[in-house]
């Protein structure tokens, strides 16, 4: 092999490792944009799940409240129905009527 053919040879394989170096490099930069979308997208996720968490931890708290009233609301409703009904059993003004 001449010098000729062996310094062709040789720029041929540097040529390559230049190339084979610009696509790895390129690789480099698409697995580090790659793993720092996954890691955003992981922090959104998180932070939308807390938000969630939180809105059905009041919610749920809401419902608490509402049954809560609701129960008080019923109790009252029977009070004033017996009252009431009370005072068309016995009359008006409490007395019986005969």
């Amino acid at each position: 092999m001449s010098d000729e053919e062996m310094q062709r040879k040789m720029e041929f394989i540097i040529d390559q490792q230049a190339g084979f170096a610009a696509r790895f490099g390129q690789l480099e930069d698409l697995v580090t944009r790659f793993a720092q979308a996954t890691v955003d997208r992981f922090a959104l996720t998180e932070r939308r799940l807390t938000e969630l968490e939180e809105r059905v931890t009041a919610l749920v708290a809401a419902q608490i409240r509402t049954d809560e009233n609701v129960k008080k609301t019923n109790e009252d409703l029977r009070n004033l129905i017996a009252v009431v009904d009370r005072y068309f059993s016995e009359g008006r003004n409490g007395q019986s009527q005969s």
